[in-house]
């Protein structure tokens, strides 16, 4: 039978159509190293074939994720509830299994093909299984033995973990990308739809009073030219937003300068950057998350805050990476604003704070009426 590397996404893990490139490239990256972890079992064991099964829909069936050496039918047509088959078997009693001969233990409901040996092993994290690791058919005249089996158990145990923070992160990705496009639409209702909305309403006001008070006609006028100005500025904002460079090819240092400045040309806003020494290159998730709390951050600051001088600063230490945010503004009351946010569902804070924690980091906001703001975020290293 032809050797061949398989991999499947498990069912139900579709994404919507403006998302199928990205979700492309997560798929594969998983492909990539699924598929490699499971050539480097088959090697390292000496077997003609190899899968790895993940549970899903409610984890109470096995589907095989990954394979070598097994044909495309079986890999596509196998699956396993809890207590079916052998790998159902491990699954359900998560324990080890070293098989020799014929398979015709009645344990084993389901078995499909004849293996003259075997090795199945839970992939458990804490007391939890997550899929079952296999390989079968020893080359040679040889058989597996307890030595095998106790290395493939040792190897299970961090490969579990690897596997979790894989989907994990890919999960995280997804939810990330879906935050980003509720993000944008409530910008953009909060924003220029709100403005545009508001010229149309002084437009309409100015033709009703130009023939009898064409003074504050055209005050209002003015106002409407005012507000339209303001959408123009948003929307080139947003485009800005929507062709921002590959973070992963570029540094954020380079990303924070090139808004930062366009910000201060747009708003009048005066914006100091100071940026440490940058002694490691930073995961591309942190880069991201770290610019959109700065994006959020300004334009907090340029809706509300009615300052003239902004001050960042970001710093990576040995043990954290500190970005702080301080701005001459009005201030507010935050636990007020906080609340607020949370009653009408707007991102700001909520979202700078979710990011934050996203991270594994620390959120923490000062502020008072007249006194301006300080933000500040704290990120492990």
């Amino acid at each position: 039978m032809a050797e061949q590397s398989l991999t499947r996404v498990p069912e139900g893990d579709q994404r919507p159509s403006e998302d199928f490139e990205e979700a492309a490239l997560a798929v594969g990256a998983l492909e990539e190293i699924l598929g490699c972890f499971v050539d480097l079992i088959v090697l390292s064991t000496d077997a003609t074939e190899g899968s790895l099964m993940l549970l899903h829909e409610g984890r109470e069936l096995l589907t095989i994720t990954s394979a070598r050496g097994l044909g495309r039918d079986i890999v596509e047509g196998t699956r396993r509830h809890l207590g079916e088959g052998i790998s159902g078997w491990v699954a359900k009693h998560k324990e080890p299994l070293l098989l020799v001969g014929p398979i015709k233990d009645s344990r084993f409901s389901g078995v499909g093909r004849g293996i003259k040996d075997a090795l199945c092993v839970p992939l458990m994290t804490t007391d939890e299984v997550i899929g079952v690791l296999s390989v079968s058919n020893r080359r040679d005249d040889g058989n597996f033995d307890q030595a095998d089996l106790d290395r493939l158990v040792a190897i299970a145990r961090p490969a579990a973990k690897m596997i979790v923070l894989t989907l994990t992160q890919r999960e995280a990705d997804a939810e990330s990308r879906a935050w980003e496009r509720k993000h944008l639409a409530q910008e953009i209702h909060d924003g220029p739809m709100q403005e545009l909305s508001s010229v149309i309403l002084l437009i309409e006001l100015y033709k009703r009073i130009m023939m009898d008070d064409a003074e504050r006609a055209q005050k209002e006028l003015a106002r409407a030219k005012d507000q339209a100005m303001e959408c123009l500025q948003d929307l080139r904002h947003f485009a800005y937003d929507l062709r921002l460079t590959d973070l992963e090819k570029l540094s954020l240092l380079d990303e924070l300068r090139r808004y930062t400045t366009e910000f201060q040309k747009r708003t009048g806003i005066s914006v100091n950057l100071d940026v440490g020494r940058m002694r490691k290159e930073l995961p591309l998730g942190v880069k991201k998350n770290l610019y959109r709390i700065v994006q959020e951050a300004l334009t907090n600051v340029r809706r509300h805050a009615k300052a003239s001088e902004v001050e960042i600063r970001l710093e990576l230490s040995e043990q954290q990476l500190e970005l702080s945010i301080v701005d001459n503004g009005r201030g507010f009351d935050l636990q007020e604003a906080l609340d607020r946010a949370q009653l009408e569902k707007r991102f700001g804070l909520l979202g700078i704070q979710e990011r934050a924690y996203l991270m594994g980091g620390s959120f923490d906001m000062e502020s008072a009426p007249g006194k301006g703001s300080i933000l500040r975020i704290a990120l492990p290293v």
